[in-house]
């Protein structure tokens, strides 16, 4: 696969310093350096001078990648990316989709699972709101004049795009600053289309920054119905173009989710529909998601834990936008040969040699066939939940699990209520 346009959110225009400094952070994590209060997601982040241009970026990005995994994580729970093998009561509401408003932990509305994914997403949108606003007020004199065209406001910017996404996803409902109202899923994606729009249009945008951001609206724009605006965007995308959260082992936060909770814990594993997965009717395993026993005794011993190799290590990257993704879009979009011919080309990048043709048998076929592929070789990339709510919204497709591999019945609940952190510290919900 090539990696040509590769990067990483680590990257940084300010050099290794800020590197440096990412790699020192300790397990108290970003959001106590930056001044968030756990208990209040969106607290507002004091402007203490000290913080320089280079400890205000590496802020962000290091809570955007520490919300990135846990979003997998638990999206891929309530959706059909993962199960759990594990016996807490709130876990096996999750897994189990019976996630409403009296659910886990009581009064609490969802204590033990909607708030600590809820808190990291806030605060990583929080981060880069204000690392936006401070770029544009002028504080930093490294930013080049009009700081809005400057290219670290596009990167921060595309940073409040991605974390507005995650939370639309995942959240029923969304709130931001402590005040705002309640918003819907589309009220947020919106927000985020905005952010995009800022990256984007800045003059001093990296390319691969506003690559992401492009892929970034041509998401929202999908979801939200936009199917020429998110055509246009996603044909701006280079085919193998990659943008990574990086993760360490440097601290526990730090480190990827997706590898602690599958590999190193024993509790989550891969879910059924994503095992044994072949090419067509080939019987050779599909290498876009490569899966292995692991030796970890699940917590319920009658299970057999999968682990993906995508998450290897504590350190594995996780793909936050790509090419592949913008040209699923044009996939599923054009349809025709077109999307054959993206099917294909996609395939071949990921070292598949077998094409793929429509029998014609079927009205939908090419498109179920791009959700099939779109589904394989995003495995873990983020998208899926969103993805799993899209389409019973717009085709009226329900993907979602109607039972765990023991048996148990699902719940029929698509989105997590809105926690009561949120709810209970809100005085305009």
């Amino acid at each position: 696969m090539h990696r040509s346009s590769r990067r990483t959110v680590s990257d940084l225009s300010l050099g290794m310093a800020c590197i440096a400094l990412l790699a020192a952070f300790t397990v108290a994590g970003c959001g106590e350096i930056f001044g968030v209060d756990a208990v209040n997601p969106r607290d507002k982040i004091p402007a203490d001078e000290t913080f320089t241009l280079a400890q205000t970026l590496v802020g962000a990005r290091a809570k955007l990648t520490q919300a990135y995994d846990l979003k997998i994580v638990w999206g891929g729970l309530l959706g059909d990316e993962f199960v759990s093998s594990g016996t807490a009561p709130g876990i096996q509401e999750w897994d189990r989709r019976a996630v409403t408003s009296d659910c886990c932990g009581g009064s609490d509305r969802t204590a033990s699972i909607g708030s600590p994914n809820y808190v990291p997403m806030q605060q990583a949108s929080k981060l880069a709101d204000e690392a936006q606003a401070r770029i544009a007020a002028g504080e930093f004199t490294q930013v080049p004049s009009p700081p809005e065209q400057s290219a670290v406001f596009a990167e921060v910017s595309a940073f409040e795009g991605f974390a507005k996404v995650w939370l639309a996803d995942l959240f029923c409902t969304v709130a931001f600053d402590g005040t705002g109202p309640e918003l819907t899923s589309q009220e947020v994606y919106a927000l985020a289309e905005e952010e995009f729009t800022k990256a984007i249009q800045a003059d001093g945008a990296e390319s691969q920054v506003r690559q992401a951001a492009y892929v970034g609206r041509a998401r929202v724009r999908l979801l939200l119905g936009d199917e020429q605006g998110a055509l246009s965007d996603a044909q701006q995308v280079d085919p193998d173009f990659e943008w990574l959260a990086q993760y360490s082992t440097n601290s526990f936060p730090q480190q990827n989710m997706v590898n602690f909770r599958t590999w190193q814990f024993g509790n989550w594993s891969v879910g059924p529909v994503f095992r044994g997965l072949t090419i067509d009717d080939t019987g050779n395993d599909d290498p876009r998601v490569e899966l292995a026993k692991n030796p970890r005794p699940a917590f319920e011993s009658s299970q057999d834990l999968f682990a993906p190799q995508k998450a290897g290590s504590a350190s594995s990257p996780l793909r936050i936008a790509s090419g592949d993704e913008a040209r699923y879009i044009i996939a599923e979009i054009e349809g025709g040969q077109t999307a054959v011919d993206i099917i294909n080309a996609v395939r071949e990048r990921h070292g598949i040699s077998t094409e793929w043709q429509p029998s014609g048998d079927e009205p939908n076929e090419i498109r179920d066939k791009v959700i099939e592929e779109r589904r394989r070789t995003l495995f873990l990339d983020g998208v899926r939940f969103g993805d799993l709510r899209r389409y019973i919204e717009q085709y009226g497709l329900d993907f979602f699990p109607t039972s765990t591999p023991q048996g148990f019945p699902m719940g029929d609940q698509t989105c997590v209520p809105l926690p009561d952190i949120e709810r209970n510290n809100n005085p305009d919900i």
